[in-house]
């Protein structure tokens, strides 16, 4: 794989893109998946694709990337789903269980813990000091009654990471065990489920995977399964089944239908059928892409790009929330009514990035280079004079 940065593998673009964050832009490779998938879903006789071995391989690649078995993944629709399945399979609410959490996780993830607050299970927040999670905050906060601590590895507010292997030591002393909505951290900056030892973490396909939404990916570690309940069920997860109902079955006047055995693997207890297989032809093409130039090349390319926009931005008055020496390739930026002051401006210098009510936003990827921080920058500074 040629060096950084990769813009020939991506579509020209029309502006300065650090919005990655929200959607990542697919490449050439990926839409060229998409469509000859397509085109074998048109029953085009000349191009044949197996999707049980494209499902199989992709479930491979995914497993290569976060150092895991793939016995140990399952497909889901979602980060989010991921984190719902693994709240059902503890039984939190019927329990009355304790949850451990922090500010910088998923805002999305917010009403999940609020609801289960309703429903008697007891939800303690961290709040973050100047971005960043005090890990003695959560040694106070975790104990032996606890039995979920749940983050975000990489917050989507600020790219704050957490030491997850630590985290995880200190809720594992308890008895706790850990969930990591790692969808800002895998595919774009080095993830290892071994290394941390994280108990469950699930991750979506839409942005640092390269992918298209509706699809994601949920690990349990091994040797957890037979602890959680199974939170649903469905023809996924059976491994073997025998039908007595239909022409050439052995049919009895009984009740014996269908006998099955469901796997005791994460997809024997959270897949359930149907997932997109145009993103899985997707997947097949970015997870190679992101093996081949490796998520570590990847992390330290971005550097030279996060330090001076750190550097430029803040001298133009713009308070950096994200902490001194984060690795990931989030910058949030104060900025009163961003949506607002900046919006127009950063429009018309075709730059697109998230903007909020309070703060700013930008994401660096595999094609962004110093010419799009220069442009930022130089953009930003005509905002700042004009005031």
């Amino acid at each position: 794989m040629k060096p950084l940065p990769h813009k020939s593998e991506f579509f020209p673009f029309n502006s300065t893109y650090l919005n990655s964050g929200v959607q990542h832009p697919v490449s050439k490779g990926c839409v060229e998946a998409a469509n000859e998938y397509l085109t074998y879903k048109g029953f085009h006789t000349d191009i044949n694709i197996d999707p049980f071995a494209l499902r199989k391989e992709v479930l491979g690649l995914y497993a290569e990337l976060i150092n895991a078995d793939p016995v140990d993944i399952a497909y889901v629709q979602s980060t989010t789903v991921g984190e719902n399945l693994i709240i059902q399979a503890l039984d939190l609410v019927n329990k009355k269980g304790r949850v451990v959490t922090d500010d910088l996780h998923y805002f999305g993830s917010y009403q999940i813990y609020g609801e289960l607050q309703k429903q008697g299970v007891e939800v303690i927040t961290i709040r973050n000091k100047d971005g960043a999670i005090d890990l003695d905050d959560y040694k106070r906060a975790i104990t032996d009654d606890t039995d979920l601590v749940a983050v975000s590895s990489v917050s989507t507010f600020n790219g704050y990471q957490h030491d997850l292997k630590t985290l995880c030591d200190i809720a594992h002393k308890h008895g706790a065990l850990v969930y990591a909505d790692a969808i800002h951290h895998i595919g774009a900056t080095p993830f290892d489920v071994k290394e941390t030892n994280v108990d469950f973490c699930s991750a979506g396909t839409f942005k640092w995977l390269m992918a298209d939404q509706g699809l994601g990916f949920l690990y349990v570690k091994q040797g957890l399964l037979k602890s959680l309940k199974r939170p649903w069920y469905g023809k996924r997860q059976v491994k073997n089944l025998v039908t007595h109902v239909f022409p050439g079955d052995d049919i009895t006047n009984d009740q014996n239908i269908y006998e099955y055995e469901l796997a005791e693997t994460a997809e024997g207890y959270f897949s359930i059928w149907s997932e997109p297989r145009i993103v899985m032809a997707q997947l097949k093409y970015s997870l190679s892409y992101l093996l081949e130039t490796s998520v570590e090349a990847i992390t330290e390319y971005r550097q030279p790009l996060l330090k001076k926009a750190r550097e430029e931005i803040t001298k133009l008055g713009f308070h950096c929330l994200t902490p001194e020496g984060t690795i990931t390739p989030l910058l949030a930026f104060e900025c009163e009514n961003a949506t607002k002051t900046l919006g127009a401006t950063l429009k018309k210098a075709n730059i697109q990035a998230s903007l909020y009510k309070g703060h700013f936003r930008i994401a660096f990827s595999v094609f962004n280079d110093m010419d799009d921080v220069d442009h930022l920058v130089n953009t930003l500074k005509s905002v700042r004079y004009a005031e």
